[in-house]
């Protein structure tokens, strides 16, 4: 489950020593005052990821709001994760392009941290360290229940129009986005799948070989729910060979509608498009897509 290094950090970084998580005495909400035209304050949104265990977990997220109360339509953006595991700790939210892009369009935006990256609680929980035993179908699950705590948070918000949630994600973000599509908490009424897929090398191989992540994405399209966008630039490093037959196999197992972007390429690893390129090189196609949702 990892992405490139320069992805990552080209869209969230800190180049201090890495920080300690939340303290304990922390509470969920608004930790700073409002700042710039879009908003952005850095909150602290309490999840519960385990059906079995109350124990809650304080991720580290920066919403983005347009003019006015609202409520708005929400949407969040899940990140990737580095190959490197020693830049966890140092990462802070990033998007910053794409969030002002969606807050144009009027909606309220979260990116938030999963659980063991940058300041929020606990530990990395997305991957497996060996490919012998990794496990894409798990993988993508973990992921998205970090992000199904984020939405079923913020749609309690007044600021926040709690039918209308989109999900967003890059590279392992993304395939945490279709296992959210799989089982959506209610308001997620669409995923949008930048460059997703787990396991991934720069040099194009795959942890665990392109058959399980073929095979995976096939299993998530089987149990989907949701419609879904899947946007992959020409020159992907790491998922660029992989992306149409993943897609196919989705799409052949899924009832509701998927559809499949080529966007062009994007500097030398079109991996980071979401993270770094202007957000016209994508906007036209997620634009048609909202369009289909009405």
């Amino acid at each position: 489950m990892r992405i490139g290094l320069l992805a990552l950090i080209s869209g969230l970084g800190r180049a201090a020593c890495p920080p300690l998580p939340a303290p304990p005495e922390t509470v969920a909400g608004p930790v700073a005052p409002e700042s710039g035209p879009d908003r952005a304050q850095s909150w602290w949104v309490p999840i519960r990821p385990y059906a079995n265990q109350d124990t809650t977990f304080l991720l580290e997220t920066r919403l983005y709001r347009p003019p006015g109360p609202g409520p708005f339509p929400l949407v969040t953006i899940n990140h990737g994760v580095p190959n490197d595991k020693r830049f966890l700790r140092m990462t802070e939210p990033g998007f910053e392009a794409a969030a002002h892009w969606w807050v144009g369009q009027g909606y309220v935006v979260a990116v938030p941290l999963r659980r063991g990256v940058g300041r929020s609680q606990g530990e990395f929980a997305d991957n497996h360290e060996d490919c012998t035993v990794e496990d894409f179908v798990a993988g993508a699950y973990v992921a998205a229940a970090d992000i199904k705590g984020v939405a079923a948070y913020l749609n309690q918000q007044p600021f926040v129009d709690p039918h209308h949630i989109i999900i967003v994600g890059n590279s392992v973000g993304g395939f945490g986005a279709l296992a959210v599509a799989a089982d959506p908490p209610p308001g997620v009424t669409a995923v949008i799948n930048f460059s997703g897929g787990l396991g991934g090398f720069a040099n194009g191989t795959i942890c665990g070989g392109e058959a399980s992540l073929i095979e995976t994405a096939r299993q998530l399209g089987l149990r989907a729910k949701l419609p879904t966008l899947w946007l992959y630039a020409a020159n992907d490093q790491y998922f660029g060979a992989v992306a149409r037959p993943m897609f196919e196999a989705y799409h052949a197992a899924a009832k509701p509608p998927a559809s499949f972007v080529a966007l062009p390429p994007f500097s030398y690893d079109g991996h980071a498009t979401l993270y770094r390129a202007d957000p016209t090189v994508w906007a036209s196609a997620v634009t048609a897509f909202l369009a289909r949702l009405h």
